[in-house]
Formats: structure tokens, C-alpha cells, sequence
């Protein structure tokens, strides 16, 4: 039976009870065991929709269901618990995403696996190492325990890569100004990889299909598409959240 990874959020209602009944009624499906939980931790929420603290967790299934059908049985128990999909990053009972399917890679319009954001996340990371530090994740081929401990090196390095050297200038600038302590940079001013030391933590493409630097030209484990968010610095801000400030 395939393995797979999940994550638990939420910071609405009586959480920790709330995990706990949602593990259950996994555990009781015909088609899903649950192997193994993480400890829960409590993490400070990204964004400004919601001033609560989360309870964040992961937890090792083992199933027989196709990745799709479990994404729905997931989306269902969420439902059942009184999610409500209104607004991105805002308070929740309970939020449940399917993050590795064993060694598999799925593009598809429902469903994304390796979970797209899992990889930089401080908080699915530090409870998701807890239980699978050995597990390579099957597109960066390195181990979860690897991902989680890159967001640990200081300075923390956040690379711009994409835009023209002005605009890439004044997104710097912003965002600086909110995170004195990351050390930002262009990657198109920088030469090369070999010219940042160590590897950049995350390198931001934020470019079209007309800039110099292709995405598949970046170095393999830091790289992160971020050109659906161009002119969106709030969206680039949470992702940086979401890898620094997780208590």
C-alpha cells in the first residue's frame, strides 16, 4: 500500500479534539490506516486574515485509495468538520493537504503532489520531519530533514529572479524593510550561482516567458515559481512568512 504525508492546520474551535476525531474517522476507512502522527506545534498565521495562533501537525498514512480519490475523502472530512473555503489564510477547524503520495509527481487541474508549497514551509516541515526525515521528496531529491534544516542556515538568503534590474532594485527595498534580518539580492546582477555563498535559501522566479533567466535555468532545490505574483509583494511577504516566523 502506497505511503503518504499529510498535513494538519487549523486554530478555529477545539483543534487539538478536532485532530484527533479527524485521525479517527481516517483510521476507521476501509482504505486508510494511520501509521504514525507527529507532535502538534503552535505557529503564528501568515497573512493578516487571521490574528489566531494555528495548530499545525502531519501524520503518516498508509491507503489503498488513488491520489485523487484520497484528496477527496480529505476535502470531505474537512467539510464534515465545518471548513468553509471563503478566504486564502484565514481562520479554519480544520485544514487537511495531501502533501507526498509516495514517490509520485502529479500535475493535474485538481490536484498538485508534491504538495507545491510543503518543501520551504517552516510549519508543515518541522512536524512532517518529525516522522519522515528520511522520506526524499521526489523533486528536489533531497530528504525532508534536508529541506527543513536549509531554512535554518542564517543569514537566510531570498534571491530575486526575472525581473528587470530596477524593478527587482524597489521589490528589494520593500521587502528589506520588513525583513531587516534576510539577506536579499538579484540574481541576475549576482553572475552566477557560484558568486552566492552557500546556495540561496529560496531563489523567487518572478519572470514571463520573455525574461533572460528561464525558471529551468535556477539551481534545482531553492528555485520556486513565484510569477503569479509579480506585482503582488503581500503574496511574495507570506511566503517568506511561511518560511521564517512559524512560532
Amino acid at each position: 500500500m502506497p505511503d503518504c504525508y499529510i498535513a494538519l492546520g487549523g486554530n478555529q474551535g477545539p483543534v487539538h479534539e478536532t485532530f484527533s476525531l479527524a485521525l479517527e474517522r481516517l483510521d476507521q476507512h476501509p482504505d486508510i490506516s494511520v501509521i504514525k502522527t507527529s507532535h502538534w506545534i503552535e505557529t503564528a498565521p501568515v497573512g493578516d486574515q487571521t490574528t489566531d495562533p494555528f495548530l499545525n501537525g502531519a501524520a503518516h498514512l498508509s491507503v489503498s485509495l488513488s491520489p485523487e480519490s484520497l484528496l477527496l475523502e480529505l476535502q470531505q472530512l474537512e467539510a464534515d468538520m465545518g471548513r468553509v473555503r471563503e478566504v486564502r489564510w484565514g481562520a479554519r477547524p480544520l485544514d487537511l493537504d495531501l502533501l507526498l503520495y509516495d514517490q509520485l509527481i502529479i500535475r493535474s487541474q485538481n490536484l498538485v503532489v508534491p504538495h507545491p508549497a510543503c518543501w520551504y514551509r517552516r510549519f508543515v516541515l518541522d512536524p512532517l520531519s518529525e516522522i519522515a526525515a528520511d522520506v526524499i521528496h521526489p523533486e528536489k531529491q533531497i530528504t525532508i530533514q534536508e529541506l527543513r534544516q536549509r531554512l535554518l542556515i542564517k543569514p537566510f538568503q531570498f534571491v530575486l529572479a526575472g525581473l528587470p534590474p530596477r524593478e527587482a532594485a524597489l521589490l528589494i527595498e520593500n521587502l528589506q524593510e520588513k525583513y531587516p534580518k534576510v539577506q536579499f539580492s538579484n540574481w541576475e546582477t549576482q553572475g552566477s550561482a557560484t558568486s552566492i555563498t552557500p546556495e540561496p535559501t529560496l531563489i523567487a522566479w518572478l519572470g514571463t516567458p520573455a525574461s533572460t533567466t528561464k525558471f529551468e535555468d535556477l539551481p534545482l532545490i531553492p528555485r520556486l515559481d513565484l510569477s503569479d505574483y509579480q506585482n503582488n509583494t503581500e503574496r511574495i511577504v507570506h511566503v517568506l512568512q511561511s518560511a521564517l516566523d512559524f512560532q
